[in-house]
């Protein structure tokens, strides 16, 4: 008999055996132990099997190894086809410029369909006159658009007070959000290419927000030319959160993390440790800091010395992709001593899943996040 399969038949009679004896067990205790006993038992069957044990309740992993891909500009026929048409393209394109104001006897004077290697995406670039534009080559969903204040003349007595910007800035991201957007835009972030009484280009910064949490996949950047209103640029992100339950409780959080950083940093010293809940988009990070160690926190992973300083790209440079997905998180930051001249790590950021408790990401940084980045920045005149 193949050894497979002999093995096959020996797993599924323990289970079986397991069952039983579970059965038997559970016909001598009380009733109420019962939901208990299952729970546990699915919790150690199920493990390989995809499945994590947080509560009473299973739930399915959602973690996986990050693919790999070299730098490259090629786009293959397959990827090409996973892609909505040039046509298709072109009209949603043209329809966008209309909408917002530019000439009709205009048309799109260049179409390429381009690959953005750092994020292994491909999207439909084009350009319409002087304006350009970025829409993404999966779902046709826009991305970006860049008008030059060239497009525009600029108004004799253009100053407006911040007062005003802000009123603007929402009359703006009504007009330019995505279609069937639902919830709630907070501006985070408004300031002006000058001082506010000089800027002739304002710029305002949004993101959606559920409850008291904003997720920072979910953003609309919009820059406008003042008084007469025109659009100078835009910029969406637009990944959905998905408002996953918290089950996992700080403390848990804490030590799932500080487990994965004895692995990682045995020899660390930490100072301090602060974990909060917060949105975040998982990434390849911890990943690659378990991967490259060392070579991967002072960013030289992926990179070759050239004479005395200097470091370029290898030829044969590997990144890394994940999901994506964001999620609701514990974000448990390790503060560091600060032991000697090498240890240029000062804080890392570990990801930990608030329903499964699973490591989906991280972030090398401080103790801020980009909330509190841009309502600490002093340009920022919300």
């Amino acid at each position: 008999m193949n050894d497979n399969i002999k093995n096959d038949i020996i797993a599924k009679s323990q289970m079986k055996i397991a069952i039983s004896n579970l059965e038997t067990e559970e016909l001598k205790r009380p009733k109420r132990n019962l939901s208990k006993l299952v729970a546990t038992f699915i919790l150690t069957i199920g493990t390989t099997a995809g499945l994590v044990y947080a509560g009473n309740v299973v739930y399915e992993k959602i973690w996986k190894e990050p693919i790999s891909y070299q730098a490259t500009q090629k786009i293959t026929e397959e990827e090409k086809a996973e892609c909505i048409s040039e046509e298709e393209a072109k009209k949603i394109g043209s329809e966008y410029f209309k909408k917002i104001g530019l000439s009709n006897d205009e048309t799109i004077q260049n179409i390429t369909l381009e690959r953005n290697w750092s994020e292994k995406e491909n999207n439909w670039f084009m350009t319409y006159g002087k304006a350009s534009l970025e829409i993404d080559g999966k779902t046709g969903n826009l991305k970006s658009v860049s008008i030059p204040t060239n497009n525009y003349k600029i108004p004799e007595k253009y100053a407006i007070t911040r007062q005003e910007a802000k009123k603007v800035a929402y009359e703006l991201l009504e007009k330019y959000k995505p279609e069937n957007s639902q919830g709630t835009y907070e501006l985070l972030s408004l300031r002006g290419n000058s001082s506010e009484a000089d800027s002739y280009i304002w710029y305002a910064e949004f993101y959606k927000k559920y409850d008291n949490l904003i997720n920072p996949a979910e953003k609309i950047l919009i820059g406008w030319i003042p008084t007469i209103n025109s659009l100078y640029c835009l910029e969406i992100n637009n990944y959905a959160y998905e408002n996953n339950e918290q089950i996992i409780s700080k403390e848990e959080a804490t030590e799932i993390a500080k487990n994965k950083e004895k692995q990682i940093n045995p020899e660390g010293h930490i100072k301090n440790i602060q974990a909060e809940i917060k949105i975040e988009q998982m990434n390849e990070s911890v990943f690659l800091r378990e991967k490259y160690g060392k070579d991967y926190e002072s960013g030289k992973w992926n990179k070759e010395k050239i004479g005395e300083n200097g470091y370029k790209l290898k030829n044969d440079a590997v990144f890394y992709k994940t999901d994506g997905r964001v999620r609701k998180v514990w974000r448990v930051t390790m503060e560091y001593e600060k032991i000697d001249k090498d240890n240029l790590l000062h804080y890392y950021s570990y990801y930990v899943d608030a329903t499964t408790g699973e490591i989906i990401g991280g972030e090398i940084g401080d103790l801020l996040t980009y909330e509190d980045n841009l309502k600490l920045d002093v340009y920022n005149m919300v």
